[in-house]
């Protein structure tokens, strides 16, 4: 029998809620050390892996609602959607948004224009690059961010 878990955080366009975000996010990957796992399999990721996966969500969905909307009147009708999901093998996050098309994997950030300028937004972005990650613009017009994270990688 596989353990699995899911649970599905409905955020506005308000980024008030991005510290409600980073927590939810840092609960469930908490709880991955409580996963049904044997004692030689290493499972949950230690506080170094978990930062990562939460600078990557905040910074997204931070992305999401200062630059996915083109307008406040578009941004008040935002749905965005964060689904974690989790078993034996991996974790798994899914952002769901209506706003513009956007691939943030098509958008590496310049490592060194961030040291040499010391600026912030979109640092996170570089934790998507050593996330398993992927991207699709939906049928419905929806962008779609799943970020994966296999138990047995070291990142």
């Amino acid at each position: 029998m596989t353990l699995s878990t899911e649970i599905t955080l409905k955020i506005s366009g308000n980024l008030a809620e991005l510290k409600g975000v980073r927590e939810g996010v840092r609960m469930f990957l908490d709880s991955t050390r409580h996963i049904d796992m044997s004692e030689e399999s290493g499972g949950g990721l230690d506080s170094v892996q978990q930062n990562r996966i939460i600078l990557a969500i905040d910074e997204a969905v931070a992305n999401i609602i200062e630059h996915g909307y083109p307008d406040a009147q578009a941004l008040s009708a935002a749905q965005i959607s964060l689904t974690m999901r989790k078993d034996a093998q991996k974790v798994e996050f899914e952002i769901c948004d209506n706003g513009v098309a956007f691939n943030p994997l098509e958008h590496k950030s310049d490592t060194e224009l961030y040291y040499e300028e010391g600026l912030e937004d979109g640092v996170g972005l570089l934790a998507l690059t050593v996330l398993d990650c992927a991207y699709e613009r939906t049928k419905g017009e929806k962008n779609l961010l799943r970020i994966k994270r296999d138990w047995s990688k070291k990142i």
